[in-house]
């Protein structure tokens, strides 16, 4: 077994203690996202370690190409427009996390308003990444802003034209799709674990672990941002959705095991297995192997691959233009 352990164990999946160990809560999150994934199981350390390395090695690349671009442009620190960029493929993600940032910016001058100390210290769910509600408003006078950025058409103009939800078909169906696979996920939960599930949905890299957070990322050795800016909050939320993403996957892959090895079982054996007095317990699902995660990373990857046309001789052809492995997953 490795002597090295996760630094975000729990963040990924936390089942077995409710009670956080905030001596060593740099390995919270990673469990919790793993729970509201629909692992309820306990996942072994080798499995925490490899997620976690597969993140961080994300987290490591975008941190890179946000420099880069920073530095082509011929600025010190890279901004938030850099590492949403990296991401600019992802329609629906993009728009979440404009969503997003457009109510941080709501809530604060709210705040201000209000004669109270602003305050960025609370979690990127999906309460703040979906559409958002007038119940979800901190003051029905507050007016959303949207969030302008470099490469939308709109910034090719000094005049702003009026602001048209075009997006709101893709932040719409997102939320749909994620309350249907949240509401398959609960539906036969008991209460005590739906109070955990909820507990455990807002889980976050960076919520109260700004610091060590950047030890983890590299921030300030491979790339450095303003003080002011949302970087770790945009981070946190592509982080989570990573972990989430990679678990999905592998329980996919998983639940093609099982259902592969019971079709292949011999019928004398399933006849035997009837439920008697002494038969043995029913076979349940074991936790989620280093295996599993990574088939379901490199069938992440593999779906980012894309056919481009190009002239070869007198006609076309078709080449897989593969985006770098570096590159976040869905």
């Amino acid at each position: 077994m490795s002597s090295r352990e996760p630094k975000f164990r729990q963040e990924i999946q936390q089942v077995s203690s409710h009670k956080l160990d905030y001596e060593n809560i740099s390995i919270l999150n990673n469990l919790e996202m793993m729970y509201v994934s629909g692992e309820t199981l306990d996942p072994s350390t080798e499995t925490i370690l490899l997620i976690e390395t597969l993140v961080q090695q994300q987290v490591f690349h975008m941190l890179k190409s946000s420099q880069e671009l920073a530095w082509r442009r011929g600025a010190r620190f890279f901004s938030n427009d850099d590492l949403i960029f990296q991401v600019r493929n992802d329609s629906a993600r993009v728009e979440r996390i404009r969503n997003f940032l457009a109510w941080k910016a709501v809530r604060r001058t709210t705040k201000d308003a209000d004669g109270k100390e602003a305050t960025d210290d609370f979690v990127f769910g999906e309460d703040d990444a979906g559409a958002g509600s007038s119940q979800d408003a901190p003051s029905s006078t507050a007016q959303i802003m949207p969030v302008s950025l470099p490469w939308d058409v709109e910034s090719f103009y000094e005049v702003q034209v009026p602001v048209i939800e075009h997006h709101g078909e893709l932040i719409g169906a997102a939320s749909l799709e994620k309350l249907r696979k949240n509401d398959e996920r609960t539906q036969d939960m008991t209460a005590s674990e739906y109070a955990i599930w909820s507990q455990y949905r807002h889980a976050s890299f960076t919520w109260r672990k700004a610091k060590r957070f950047r030890e983890w990322a590299g921030l300030g050795i491979i790339a450095e941002h303003k003080p002011n800016d949302d970087v770790l909050d945009i981070l946190g939320f592509i982080t989570s959705e990573m972990v989430q993403s990679l678990t999905t996957e592998a329980l996919k892959i998983q639940c093609g095991e099982i259902e592969s090895r019971e079709y292949s079982m011999d019928n004398s054996y399933e006849k035997q297995d009837t439920g008697g007095l002494f038969s043995p317990p029913p076979r349940t699902r074991n936790p989620l192997q280093t295996r599993h995660i990574r088939q379901a990373f490199q069938n992440l990857q593999s779906r980012r691959l894309r056919k481009t046309p190009f002239k070869r001789g007198g006609g076309v052809a078709y080449v897989l233009v593969g985006i770098s492995p570096g590159i976040p997953f869905m």
